[in-house]
Parts: structure tokens; sequence; C-alpha cells
């Protein structure tokens, strides 16, 4: 068996190429690249393949991401020198998702003792890596799975995740001020932070990130502020690329005990076929469970959102904002039933509108629940993904998804529910509520074919992919 430092030189369609045995070993047991054995200049490998393609391919392998988004002949390059299922399912892009083929492929173990409270996946175009937060330290593993590097933040805990590239993420803490930028260079670093001009010492609610777009040539971070002493907040959006802040959205001032006037964004959901951006957030007080939602043109200087509602019945308990379904969707608090309301029927004048909501769930339990102090969605989690809703349960995962009626059925579009895996699950030995609440899902992420899940009392990351290469084992 070759060293892993050995050296293996390849003539690839006419350009010559130098790499170790351990780098190509990477590509996996299965491939033909981690059979070659080591070679010289004046004896090299042939393959007749494209060297622009293998070049970008031997890139992957040694860095574990790509300095460009995967484009669709790297993928084909990949599948012919037949690499690992995880490295096949981390160039696949989102078009290659199938959330009912979705299959445990990875369990990604976390140092020390902490368990996982935040998780996020590289957005495309970018290659699927994984990031994950734990106590203060948040780790990349590399989209191939097969490396990581760490970064420890002053955070005590993080709450706000996400993956703005390979080399980048954000996070924020309910508690703690500020953004925190984690830079996964060749020297790891979390030094600089983002922080409200308006109320430095505010801290963080919730983020959400943009692709770029007409509306933002150059991708945007949404950050949900509260100031310190809890009697302001904003959504302010930072330039990605510059790290300045651009547009204060929102601001909302507390006088005297109105609390329910200026609740703050604690879900930010971004709209970018759209170009708006979905701020919600609850408060729970005597009277139950009331909550404001908001759709903000962020190309517009008003101070007035496009469309808001005041929830008061069966008040959510997540809300999510789909771009390819124009609708958004919610789970009661109330009732724990999943909502949808159609973007295109919503008013467009800024003033509070009627109940928008029509329940595509089990419509006879949202009703009985609404009126009632029932709290069957509490823990529950929305978010939607290409043109899928998903919705955590405990530990469980469901999906809806739209299916159009033949027309002589008058080609109506309706949402239908399945189950991620084999459906809910069924748990034997000890407690089965105990079991459940340690797997209960606290984060989840969704990025090309991948969904990233993070549970209660699990010092791990579970990965699940949808490609077919992907080589499933039960986490």
């Amino acid at each position: 068996m070759a060293s892993a430092a050995a050296v293996v030189t390849l003539n690839v369609g006419g350009e010559l190429f130098q790499t170790t045995a351990g780098t190509l070993a990477r590509a996996g047991a299965s491939s033909l690249l981690s059979s070659l054995s080591p070679s010289t200049q004046a004896d090299p490998h042939f393959l007749d393949r494209d060297p622009r393609l293998f070049a970008l391919l031997l890139s992957f392998l040694r860095r574990g991401h790509l300095p460009s988004p995967p484009s669709a002949g790297l993928l084909a390059e990949a599948r012919h020198f037949a690499l690992d299922g995880a490295l096949l399912a981390s160039l696949s892009p989102a078009s290659a998702f199938a959330p009912l083929s979705l299959r445990p492929s990875a369990l990604l173990p976390l140092t020390g003792r902490v368990a996982p409270s935040a998780v996020a996946v590289c957005p495309s175009p970018h290659p699927a890596s994984v990031v994950a937060a734990h106590g203060g330290v948040v780790t990349c593993f590399d989209a191939a799975l097969a490396s990581r590097r760490s970064v420890l933040t002053p955070l005590p805990a993080v709450d706000s995740l996400v993956a703005v590239s390979p080399d980048l993420a954000v996070a924020g803490a309910r508690d703690f001020p500020g953004v925190h930028l984690c830079r996964f260079s060749d020297v790891p670093a979390a030094a600089e932070v983002l922080s409200w001009p308006g109320s430095p010492s505010a801290n963080v609610l919730s983020m959400a990130a943009t692709a770029a777009s007409e509306a933002t040539p150059l991708p945007w971070l949404f950050t949900s502020f509260e100031s310190a002493r809890r009697n302001s907040s904003a959504v302010v959006a930072f330039d990605l690329s510059s790290m300045a802040p651009v547009a204060e959205i929102g601001r909302k001032e507390v006088f005297g005990a109105d609390i329910e006037a200026a609740i703050p964004a604690t879900k930010l959901g971004w709209l970018g076929g759209h170009n708006l951006l979905l701020a919600a957030g609850s408060h729970s007080g005597p009277a139950g469970v009331v909550g404001d939602i908001r759709l903000w043109d962020v190309r517009s200087s008003s101070t007035v959102p496009v469309w808001e509602v005041r929830e008061k019945e069966d008040c959510f308990a997540d809300i999510a904002a789909s771009d390819k379904l124009s609708a958004l969707f919610k789970v009661g608090a109330a009732s724990g039933e999943v909502y949808m309301a159609d973007l295109r029927r919503l008013g467009n004048s800024g003033a509070i509108e009627l109940d928008p909501w029509v329940c595509i769930g089990d419509g006879q339990r949202a009703a009985a629940a609404a009126s009632s102090r029932r709290k069957e969605g509490n823990g529950c989690r929305i978010e939607c993904y290409c043109n899928w809703v998903f919705v955590a349960r405990g530990a469980d995962v469901e999906v809806w998804s739209q299916v159009e009626l033949a027309p002589e059925a008058g080609g109506k579009k309706l949402m239908r529910r399945n189950w991620v895996g084999s459906g809910p699950s069924i748990e034997t030995g000890g407690s089965e509520e105990g079991i459940k609440e340690k797997n209960k899902i606290v984060s989840w992420a969704f990025g090309g074919s991948r969904m990233a899940l993070a549970r209660a009392e699990k010092q791990s990351i579970e990965v699940w992919d949808s490609a077919p290469a992907a080589n499933c084992v039960k986490p």
C-alpha cells in the first residue's frame, strides 16, 4: 500500500498534474483515483479527460470545498470517477434534492460535552458544507464531511447561525451583543463583530441571508436586534461584501407597559423572487400568545410594511416563507396544525388584514384548538426548501408537497403530507416520552441535496442525503 505522502503524477488530456496518494484516497475506496499508484513525470498515469474539470476536482479533494460554485460538468466528472457518495452529495445542486429519498448518510461527532444548539448548511451555489454551534464553539465540516475547522467565539451559547460560504459563518446569541463573524481560513478566527448602529450593545434574536439578485446585487445579512434594556428593536441589513450596515427596517420602541405594541422579530425569512423580507415575532402573556407578521420590500424606503397581520387565535409556534410556492406557512401554537397563506392573495396597502390562513392539516382539530389554551404546537419547527415544506415534530420530520389534481377533478392544487424516513419514530426500551425528548430536533438546515439535524442530547450532527449515489448509514 502506497504511503499517503507518495507523489502521483497524472497526464490529464495532455496536462501534467502532481498530487499525493493521500489526496486521491479522499475520492473513496470505489474510485479509480484512489487506486492509482505513485508515478513520476517520466511515466505518468494517463487519463483522457478534460484537464480544466480535473483541476477543479483535484482542488476539491485537496481543500474540501471549491473556489467557485460547482457546475454540471464538474458533477458529471465526479460521477465518472465514482467519487464517494458524501462527496457527490456535497456537489449536488438543490435540483437533486428529493425529500422522500432522504436517508441518514453521516453522523458528525462534536468535541466537548455540550450538545449542538444550532446547525446550518452552506447555501447554493456553494458545495453543501455543514456548520454547527456547540456551546461557544462553531465548527465547519467541509463539503466532503472529511475534515473540520473550529472557531471559539466569546458567546456562551449560539442561538442563531448562518452559513454564508465555506469560509464564513455568522453567529449570534439572545443574551450577548453583536453578530460574530467566524472565518474558517487557514487560521480560523472570530474577531469581527457586527452591531446595530443605533444600539451597539443590542442582542441578536434571528438572522437570514440573501443570495445575489437584482434587488441585492451583493449578498445581504438581515439581523433582528433587540436592545439590552428590551425597549427597542429593529432589523438591520448588512452588506456581506463590506460588512457595513446598509438599511434599518421596522424599528420599534416600547412605550410604558405596552409590550405587545413592539414585539421584536424572532424569525426572519428571505423571499428572493419577491424581494420581500419576512419578519415575525410573538409574545406570550396572560391572554395567550399574540404574534406579529410583517413583509417588507427591501427596495423601498417606506417605513410601512407591504403587508402585516396581528395573530391572536392559534398564533404561530413557528413560521416560514416559500419563494417557490409563493406562500407563507405556519404551525399553530395551540393546534399544532399547518396553515398556508397565499402571497398572491395578501393585501398590499400596509394595513392589518383579516385572517389570511387556510389550514392544510386537520381543519376540525384546528378549529377546536383555536379558542382553547392547548399548546400542541410547542417546540414544533417549520422550514421551506425548494418546493417543499418541512415540519419538525419532536424527533420526527414531516414534509408537505404540492400536488395538482386531474382536470376532471377541477385541476386544483393541494398540499399533501408525508414523512421523511420511515415516518414517526416508534421507540422501545425506557420511557417513550424520555427517549423522544432526548432525540428532539432543536435545529435543522437544508442545502444542496442535504438536510442536517441537531438533536437535544446528542453530541453530534446528523446529515441526511437524497443524492442517488449517497452511501446511507444509520446514525
